[in-house]
Order: C-alpha cells, then structure tokens, then sequence
C-alpha cells in the first residue's frame, strides 16, 4: 500500500521551498501575531473540557466533508461549545487548510489553537508563530531525533506549546527521550489512533500505549473518537485531552455538534 504519508512530507517540503522565496523570516518576525502573548495550550487541556475541536475541511482518505458553515460560525462554535482548543489544518494539498485559516481563526476566539500541520523544518515553527497559533505538531513518524530535538526547543524558544504525535511504543520512547529536560507544562503527548501510513483507524493504539507514557505528560487521544462514549472510557484510563475533528466537520453545524458532544461527555 501506498505510503501517504511520506507523499504529503514530499509535497510539504516542495511547496515550503516556495513559501521561503516569496516570505523571509523577517517578514514573519514583522506580522502583528508573531509578538501576541500566547494562551497555553497544555493548560487550556489541564483544565478545560480536554476536547480539542478541529477546522479541517477535507481528508486523503476520506474526501471533501463538505461542510457548508463558515470558519468563523465554526471556530466561535466550538469556544462557545466549550472546547479546550481548536486544531487548524493548515495543510492544502491533502486537507484543504492554509494558513491565511489559522490567522483567521485567531482573530475570531480566546482559546488555544494548534497549527496542525507536517511540521518538518524550522520556517513552519516562525510560521505558526507569526500566524497566530498557541501550540505546534510534531509527528515523530516523520522526523528522526535531531528533528524533533531542534523543532521543539524552537517551539519553546518562541512560547509555543508542543503537540507530540506517536503511533507505537517505539515512536513514544522516542519522544520521552526528547522532553526528558522539558517542563511538563511545554508540551503533550498525543497517540494518533490513525496508522498515517495506511490510514487505518484502531482505538487500541491508546489503550496499549499509556502506561508508558511518561509520569506527568498530559495525555491526548486523537482519530478514531466517535462518541462520547469513547472519550468516557478513555478519561477513565487517563486521557485528558481528544483530538476531534471529522466527527464535527462532516455536520452542518460543527458547533452545535461539538456543543451536543461535550455535554453528553459530562452526564
């Protein structure tokens, strides 16, 4: 099978080459958002409702979700709804986000937002930054440990909070390498439920990786969560934060959505 997700960090690194020609670092450092004062987005999961609600309009794997709201009625829905934090796509090609979302989107909430994207060189952590996002992913299946090293104290050099994304126990020790030194409240640590290679969905993949996340790491689900029930049962193990976006997105209205989802997690 076709490995997706090397072709979407093929195309990410192309169409970065671009972006560096025709926007320079200084360019970012001069943007109004590179100098806002963050929100926290560990703390905004800490101590919120823990589901982070995602802007996403489309899927390798599952097309167009087409749906017909704004992202301004979506993203000020999923505040009012209660979300802890928005994910914005901010990839094009394969999800139909872009940047020009994630700078929209700050101007519309007062809750974290993560730049959900292929994160795989130092100008995409500036971009964030001058873009208005609180918090950045780092998927560990596509950056080797000098990688993640170096993306990750950038992010924190610049007061961005750190997604890390993991698969299996050997990514996740990975990544328990790399924030051995960091403040717990930096960064957290999300399994991605969804095999990025073949797009397979298992919830298994968090239950079995947990117990070896390290002690005070913020847990995160993300992918696979269709119900209220899932995230009740993944709470009960120690789950406090879930990545939720297609769930959302294939409705019409997103918010009301979300809105109906948190609260049937807290009966």
């Amino acid at each position: 099978m076709e490995d997706i997700l090397k072709k979407i960090t093929d195309r990410t690194k192309a169409d970065l080459m671009i972006r560096k020609q025709n926007t320079s670092l200084s360019d970012l450092r001069a943007m109004e958002n590179y100098s806002r004062e963050t929100i926290s987005f560990h703390d905004g999961i800490k101590y919120g409702s823990g589901i982070i609600a995602e802007h996403k309009r489309q899927s390798p794997s599952k097309g167009s979700f087409k749906c017909p709201a704004s992202l301004e009625d979506i993203v000020k829905g999923y505040e009012a709804a209660g979300a802890s934090a928005i994910s914005c796509l901010t990839d094009e090609p394969f999800f139909g986000g872009t940047l020009k979302d994630l700078q929209e989107a700050r101007t519309h909430v007062d809750i974290p937002i993560l730049r959900k994207d292929f994160m795989v060189d130092l100008y995409q952590v500036h971009e964030a930054r001058a873009y208005g996002a609180d918090a950045i992913l780092l998927i560990a299946a596509c950056l080797n440990d000098e990688e993640l090293i170096t993306l990750s104290a950038e992010a924190i050099n610049l007061d961005l909070d750190i997604l890390f994304e993991v698969h299996d126990l050997e990514e996740l020790n990975r990544v328990k390498k790399v924030v051995k030194d960091f403040k717990s409240s930096s960064y957290v640590i999300g399994v991605n439920n969804r095999d990025l290679k073949k797009f397979k969905t298992d919830i298994q993949i968090s239950k079995d990786l947990l117990e070896h996340f390290p002690k005070k790491a913020l847990a995160i689900s993300e992918s696979g969560i269709s119900g209220p029930e899932v995230v009740q049962e993944l709470q009960d193990l120690g789950y406090r934060g879930f990545l939720i976006g297609e769930n959302f997105m294939k409705t019409n209205d997103p918010g009301r959505s979300c809105a109906k989802f948190i609260k049937a997690t807290t009966l």
